[in-house]
């Protein structure tokens, strides 16, 4: 009983979420359509299109079953979608920054950072492939091949949320300062959303379902920073709008 509770409490988090990810999406699109500065009008349609792709992911990984084909391909497409969202992220917070600083060494590393996640996906595939889906409940060296995927991605993306932050703070743009501080909050959220579960693994059923519906929460949470880094970009298009006289 208390199982189901918390599996639905899950659920529950997981369709507010994609809810918040459809209102920012069409937010964010509706802005882009008003924005008239490229740098502007481009963050708001990536910002709207990784929304629709949240959405899929959320989907793929909370209401389709594990055998769909979907499902397992889910998250690591989520996760070269948001690296990229990231990496064009930081390179607008330096390319508004003054004095062009490098933003925790972002840029000297993303090139690496898509080899070592493909490295790291590649050793769970084999690690699945030999010890079975199961394996991270019955052998060391199935644990390690699954879990080493979840710590690669915290690495990753918690050194994108931080050049984000520190990106954002050096820009004098302030709805793009803002913008950045938001989506490096998304960032931590999903970081949260990807290790938040682990504690909980090796204990009883009740206790994984609630270290998954905590988990989940987290990525709504997020869901809720992503809607306001859209809207950080909203004072824009009001004054373009009013700036640019619109066509009879």
């Amino acid at each position: 009983m208390l199982s189901d509770i918390i599996v639905d409490a899950g659920y529950a988090a997981a369709l507010l979420g994609i809810g918040i990810l459809l209102v920012a999406a069409y937010r964010a699109f509706e802005l882009g359509r008003v924005l008239i500065r490229g740098v502007y009008r481009n963050r708001a349609y990536w910002t709207g299109a990784t929304a629709l792709a949240l959405v899929l992911f959320t989907l793929a990984a909370d209401f389709l079953p594990p055998s769909n084909p979907l499902s397992p391909l889910a998250f690591p497409l989520i996760a070269i979608v948001l690296l990229v969202f990231i990496d064009s992220s930081v390179k607008v917070a330096r390319d508004t920054d003054f004095f062009h600083r490098s933003t925790l060494g972002w840029e000297r590393r993303r090139k690496a950072f898509p080899v070592l996640l493909a490295a790291s996906l590649a050793v769970a595939v084999l690690d699945v492939y030999f010890f079975g889906t199961t394996s991270y409940t019955s052998t060391v060296l199935g644990a390690l091949g699954v879990f080493q995927v979840f710590a690669v991605l915290a690495v990753v993306f918690s050194w994108g949320a931080a050049a984000l932050i520190v990106g954002a703070r050096r820009s004098p743009d302030r709805s793009l300062r803002r913008f950045a501080s938001m989506l490096g909050r998304v960032v931590a959220s999903f970081v949260l959303f990807l290790t938040v579960w682990i504690p909980f693994a090796p204990f009883s059923l009740t206790v994984q379902d609630l270290g998954g519906t905590i988990s989940i929460f987290c990525a709504t949470v997020g869901t809720y920073y992503l809607y306001q880094a859209v809207m950080s970009l909203s004072p824009v298009g009001r004054v373009e709008q009013e700036v640019v006289p619109t066509p009879a």
